[in-house]
């Protein structure tokens, strides 16, 4: 496999609050997440994460009604990162590695606890079909349309396998990237890092077009 150059891309961030009134609603959003991770969507009540953001409930509920308005804008946020992500994937470059730098600054997001551990909740939730598990699916099939749309045009121009099955190639890359995020939690110690060659290998393996088999003979032969 020919080395291609190395691309620098960063996980999206929400823009910072801009207002006090922004900056104490980012608040209450942080707490609710570190909660969520921690007890569950379902488990977690309005007045523990009031204790976490160290808000009364009479403050806390200028923010945010109810329970179910802070998940709502949880998961607005996701979408919004989501959506940003999936931009980076359009940036110029091998497609490879854009894929290969989107998924390892995915995985360095997810490594604290809090975002991990609401990962592994959402999936949770999305498992059982819950409402809450619809919505966020919403948000993983908008993601799943996007790269698709990629991997279709990039197969038109040449640049991936003629002969891949997409939705098969997909539904292996997504699942990668979710078996990772829950084995970097449960082995804190590795670092995404140490993973980057092999990843490489794995998308490259899967997606980049095959030497016609002369080609191969030739630099067989050639090495010999």
């Amino acid at each position: 496999m020919s080395e291609s150059p190395r691309l620098k891309m960063e996980f999206p961030s929400l823009p910072a609050p801009a207002t006090a009134h922004e900056q104490r609603r980012q608040q209450v959003l942080e707490a609710a997440r570190l909660c969520f991770s921690r007890s569950g969507f379902h488990s977690t009540s309005m007045h523990q994460i009031c204790a976490e953001a160290q808000m009364s409930p009479g403050a806390l509920y200028r923010y945010f009604p109810s329970k179910d308005s802070i998940i709502e804008a949880i998961a607005e946020e996701e979408r919004v990162l989501a959506t940003a992500c999936t931009q980076q994937l359009l940036e110029p470059g091998c497609l490879v590695e854009r894929i290969v730098q989107v998924g390892l600054e995915y995985l360095r997001h997810t490594r604290d606890r809090a975002t991990g551990g609401l990962t592994l909740e959402i999936w949770s939730e999305s498992v059982r079909n819950t409402a809450v598990g619809q919505r966020f699916c919403e948000i993983e099939e908008t993601v799943r349309a996007g790269f698709r749309r990629l991997l279709v045009d990039a197969r038109d121009r040449g640049e991936i396998n003629p002969d891949t099955d997409l939705d098969a190639a997909l539904m292996l890359i997504f699942a990668l990237a979710d078996g990772l995020v829950l084995h970097l939690q449960l082995r804190p110690e590795i670092a995404v890092e140490t993973i980057e060659p092999e990843l490489r290998k794995f998308v490259h393996g899967l997606l980049a077009p095959r030497q016609p088999a002369a080609a191969v003979t030739a630099a067989g032969g050639r090495a010999g």
